[in-house]
């Protein structure tokens, strides 16, 4: 039997705790220091085979830190139980878990929401100057991190051999988008996931620098979008919702949060 997208989403039960850091907790700078560090305990909070690869996507576990008036806080939300009991001591000074489900069935046609997403607005560049331009910055910031002439000049022959692989498969290099784009990435990644914004308000994050188990370095940029929309595809709104959107999940990006929204 075909199952369709719409239905299977709302066969999903959606977990989503709410977690008051405290700030006085030596892991918690920790993981707000590193998002790799986050990553990991956020991870330890599902059962999971430690040996499967994609275990956070099976789950469906995406995460979010933001301010509010108390502090940090950190929003958690899976298709799979949560066991806040395994954070770390003295982690939180409060933390709570509901049920989210009933938000996959208010998601329908017509419905005006308010949004809330942190991003990884990106762009595909073609043009060569703009991409010399870009070796040129991974260079200066290479040096600017202490890194010697010769390996500075490394990131950016590297990068450059990249965009000559590219470009002979014609194809462009993914970059972070500027701030003249970043409404524009999120417009069209807003419409391909079933929303049609009313209403956009940007603010940059600071760039996610992560530390992967495998020591690998991850940088991503990352922008808070909050907003209006309407609801235009349910199913899609849905997929959205419980599978995130975008790169960065792994790294506290990607969860988008709604709530009704009355004129």
């Amino acid at each position: 039997m075909t199952t369709s997208t719409g239905t299977s989403q709302l066969a999903l039960a959606l977990a989503l705790a709410q977690i008051q850091l405290n700030p006085a907790s030596r892991a918690v700078h920790r993981d707000l220091a590193n998002p790799g560090n986050m990553h990991r305990t956020v991870m330890n909070l599902i059962d999971r085979d430690r040996d499967n690869p994609t275990a956070r996507r099976d789950a469906n576990l995406l995460y979010r830190t933001e301010r509010n008036p108390a502090g940090a806080a950190l929003l958690v939300q899976a298709t799979v139980p949560l066991h806040l009991d395994r954070l770390p001591d003295d982690y939180a000074l409060t933390c709570a878990q509901r049920d989210a489900t009933p938000v996959l069935h208010w998601i329908t046609a017509g419905r005006t929401v308010r949004y809330r997403i942190h991003g990884n607005p990106d762009t595909c560049v073609r043009d060569p100057k703009a991409l010399q331009k870009e070796a040129d910055r991974r260079a200066e910031s290479a040096v600017k991190a202490g890194k010697s002439y010769a390996e500075a000049t490394k990131v950016r022959d590297e990068f450059l051999e990249r965009v000559a692989r590219n470009a002979a498969k014609r194809r462009g290099i993914t970059l972070p988008a500027t701030s003249d784009n970043i409404n524009a990435w999120w417009t069209r990644t807003a419409e391909a996931n079933g929303l049609r914004l009313e209403l956009v308000i940007d603010s940059p994050l600071p760039r996610v620098n992560a530390t992967r188990s495998s020591g690998r370095a991850v940088t991503l940029g990352a922008t808070a979008f909050d907003g209006i929309a309407t609801i235009a595809d349910p199913d899609a709104v849905r997929a959205a919702v419980t599978n995130g959107i975008g790169k960065g999940q792994a790294y506290g990006l990607g969860l988008l949060s709604l709530a009704p929204h009355t004129r």
